[in-house]
């Protein structure tokens, strides 16, 4: 059965990329999503830093690495969802696994991209050299270079497909049951008419499910990236023991994140609708 719905799945997702190839660089035509999420980014790790002070890069670069992260993830994940997620309602084991795949590929594309980045920046506060010069050291280096102080790729990616998925059926189950209230009007040329009343309930809905679905995303995937943060294992209870402080960051982080996202893009990305590019 787990088998029969990852290949259908593969393929379904597979032929709707197909259907919309020639759409191919939809991501770079939509980049006002990168802006909103690039600022939600910022007010969410700006949110976190009382429970754990930045990190060991301290507040004002955790906060930095956070605008681009987040910015990146919704910039790959909204104009993907928009056009592969439309027309699986019928289906919803079939429209979470869809979800899963789109998150953890906006994921991927995030850390692949950022991770770079971050990397030379790294280098730069160790040697206090210039970014230029740090770049050209790490030109005669492999690509792994660039990875190798950074949470594995992959689990990274599973992590993300995971909270979008947990997030997108959270959202969809408030809605179902009218725990999210909003009534969409459509103006004459089709578009979603602004309301301040569901404007005020999807923000405030977002933000609480994002907190959930960090928290839920947080716990599953952490023994994925354990390692990172603990040598050895001896124990199975060993890999939870820095679970509490990854929930006391993630969760409201997260939850800042997708509440401002949710009242920046009406302004900033109006064209998203009421549902703010969540909910195909």
């Amino acid at each position: 059965m787990c088998f029969t719905l990852f290949f259908t799945g593969i393929t379904w997702t597979l032929d709707r990329l197909r259907k919309i190839e020639r759409r191919s660089a939809i991501i770079l035509t939509d980049p006002y999503v990168f802006l909103s999420g690039g600022l939600a980014g910022l007010a969410g790790r700006a949110a976190a830093i009382p429970f754990d002070h930045g990190g060991i890069k301290g507040p004002a670069q955790a906060c930095y690495r956070r605008i681009p992260q987040f910015g990146i993830l919704m910039w790959v994940y909204v104009p993907l969802a928009s056009q592969l997620l439309p027309g699986t309602e019928r289906e919803p084991p079939l429209k979470a696994f869809t979800t899963f795949i789109i998150g953890a590929f906006a994921g991927f594309v995030m850390r692949l991209i950022c991770s770079p980045v971050n990397r030379v920046r790294d280098e730069c506060l160790r040697t206090g050299d210039s970014f230029l010069k740090t770049c050209q050291i790490f030109k005669s280096k492999t690509v792994l270079q660039f990875f190798y102080t950074t949470p594995p790729l992959m689990a990274n990616a599973i992590y993300f497909g995971t909270l979008l998925t947990v997030f997108e059926g959270l959202r969809r189950f408030c809605e179902r049951n009218r725990l999210l209230s909003i009534n969409v009007e459509k103006d004459k040329n089709g578009k979603d008419v602004f309301e301040l009343g569901n404007y005020a309930a999807v923000a405030c809905v977002n933000t609480v499910v994002g907190g959930v679905a960090a928290g839920v995303a947080s716990t599953v995937c952490y023994p994925l990236s354990a390692h990172t943060y603990k040598q050895t294992v001896i124990h199975d209870s060993a890999i939870c023991r820095g679970l509490l402080p990854t929930l006391k960051k993630e969760m409201p982080m997260m939850a800042v994140s997708f509440g401002v996202f949710s009242l920046l893009q009406p302004i900033i990305a109006p064209h998203h609708g009421t549902r703010v590019g969540f909910g195909y």
